[in-house]
């Protein structure tokens, strides 16, 4: 009888530490007062990159005790609004992250918890970029300011102008285009490279001057900062007194495999209007199939840089053939190419005449220089700040 009064007290004692350390644990457990919850623009995020708003992003909490995990990503970008009737539905479309060169950015944070809300910060580094991180949350919002250098690289911290316009030159536009020649008025052959050289030399844009004048006009300086930024001093016409700075986060850029890729914020960036006149949007369909995955990975360009500081950055033929073709039943339009005619005399002023005989072959031929086309480069010829 004693003996089985022993075990039986025994029993007990053992019940009752074992329950009382689960309570201990429960009583220890963090609990954190924001749940799993992915921020937005629209649902309380207010993100920083470089101490300038950053929109179009999403950034995903999951706690975890005393920590959390956070996830960093464009936010899809909806056309819903900008679409055309011609246009197929388009649902969101994946965009570029927040660091330059990473869709999705992981932070893994400390949590210091007060009441309903927690803060965190920290410093992340990965493959020589260096992320520093401070932010605080509620249940209803997410404030996230960010500070990135990039891993080191021949563009950042750099500033180039464009070169100087020259007479009957493209200059400050690259371009070399070999595709077949073609006839061109009592001159005989012509190949793309001339034409286009003479015809950006010469043909007036707007007010009597040329694309590289205005352009010349409207941008003055481009810089390629070290958190990934690329930051331009412009002009919203050349007519204007003074030369304006862009804001941070509507374009970005990495070097990666001897490339340049450049991102785009589209939610920071205004739509351009679609045209008035309805013409068959199938082109467009395929278009923007080539152009879509570009939101995301950003558009690769190839540069060069020359001993004496000259720089080239262009789209090359592997970005810009597959566009080309999927515009080039455009120019099979003969209601297209007199309504860009037209819109070219009336700012040609005197050399109006030009038009028709100079550019509107051009037009006409563009379908089959596209079809032979073997090399293509168009972008920018820059030189350097001193």
């Amino acid at each position: 009888m004693n003996k089985n009064l022993f075990y039986y007290l025994f029993a007990v004692i053992c019940s009752v530490s074992l329950f009382t350390s689960c309570s201990d644990d429960d009583d220890d457990k963090v609990v954190c007062p924001v749940s799993e919850t992915t921020f937005t623009d629209k649902s309380g995020l207010q993100l920083t990159y470089s101490d300038a708003p950053m929109l179009g992003k999403t950034v995903q909490f999951v706690p975890q005790g005393d920590k959390a995990v956070l996830t960093l990503s464009g936010a899809p970008l909806e056309l819903s609004g900008l679409q055309r009737n011609e246009m197929p539905a388009l649902g969101g479309l994946a965009t570029a992250g927040v660091v330059p060169g990473e869709l999705t950015t992981t932070l893994n944070v400390d949590l210091k918890i007060e009441g309903d809300k927690v803060s965190f910060e920290g410093t992340d580094e990965k493959e020589g970029r260096v992320l520093t991180y401070k932010g605080e949350a509620t249940q209803s919002g997410l404030q996230l300011d960010l500070n990135v250098t990039l891993p080191k690289n021949e563009l950042a911290g750099t500033s180039w102008n464009l070169a100087p316009v020259k007479f009957l030159s493209a200059s400050p536009i690259h371009v070399v285009w070999d595709a077949d020649k073609f006839p061109l008025g009592d001159d005989g052959e012509w190949d793309m490279n001339g034409a286009l050289n003479l015809m950006f030399g010469m043909a007036p844009i707007k007010d009597g001057k040329t694309i590289p004048q205005l352009l010349c006009g409207v941008l003055n300086k481009v810089t390629f900062l070290a958190d990934g930024n690329i930051q331009a001093e412009y002009k919203d016409d050349p007519s204007d007194a003074d030369w304006k700075t862009s804001s941070l986060n509507l374009a970005s850029y990495v070097v990666k495999d001897g490339k340049l890729y450049v991102y785009l914020n589209a939610a920071q960036i205004a739509a351009v209007a679609a045209r008035s006149r309805a013409i068959d949007m199938s082109f467009v369909t395929e278009l923007v199939k080539d152009i879509i995955p570009m939101l995301a990975g950003g558009v690769p360009l190839s540069y060069s840089i020359g001993e004496d500081g000259k720089t080239i950055v262009y789209l090359d033929k592997d970005v810009l053939l597959p566009l080309l073709q999927k515009v080039a039943p455009l120019f099979e339009d003969e209601v297209v190419i007199n309504e860009l005619i037209e819109l070219l005399k009336a700012n040609a002023g005197e050399m109006a005449a030009l038009v028709d005989t100079f550019l509107k072959p051009i037009l006409v031929a563009l379908p089959n220089v596209i079809a032979t086309t073997t090399e293509i480069q168009i972008g920018l010829t820059l030189l350097p700040v001193v």
